[in-house]
């Protein structure tokens, strides 16, 4: 089995602390990244390799993970809604589609983005109706049904 190797906390400009961890010689930010690195490591699938930075015309951007077909983006509940302007990030400024833009341009001119949701067992899933974009897969991970979706 695989150790995990946690790193030291990196304070951020908007004082979050942000754990980073080493999973198969791939740094990886947070639990959700993680645990995407040990789903492929458990289903025997290819492993990803970092992404580099992306000049859009929005400006820079990160995918998660690459593979040499697709970049990995990963989100939680609370990322995802931000990444749609639902909601602000931590309640901080004003709620924007900036990052949204970035991955629509990428995924419309470099090669797809997948974006991947993990949800706690808590959460509910979201109806993704509202969500769909331009060729843009998203998938939902985990998390609880409604009672009246079923």
């Amino acid at each position: 089995m695989t150790k995990v190797k946690k790193k030291i906390y990196k304070k951020r400009k908007k004082k979050s602390r942000v754990k980073y961890y080493c999973y198969m010689k791939l740094k990886c930010q947070g639990k959700k990244e993680l645990r995407f690195l040990k789903e492929q490591v458990r289903y025997k699938r290819p492993l990803p390799i970092k992404a580099k930075r992306i000049l859009t015309p929005y400006g820079y951007y990160t995918p998660d993970f690459e593979y040499s077909d697709r970049y990995i983006e990963i989100k939680c509940l609370g990322t995802f809604f931000v990444l749609y302007g639902l909601i602000a990030y931590k309640g901080i400024g004003k709620p924007n589609t900036l990052q949204l833009e970035k991955i629509l341009w990428i995924n419309s001119n470099i090669k797809p983005v997948n974006i991947i949701v993990y949800l706690s067992n808590r959460e509910y899933k979201p109806s993704l109706v509202n969500f769909n974009r331009e060729n843009l897969i998203i998938t939902i991970k985990g998390g609880r049904v409604k009672k009246n979706d079923i």
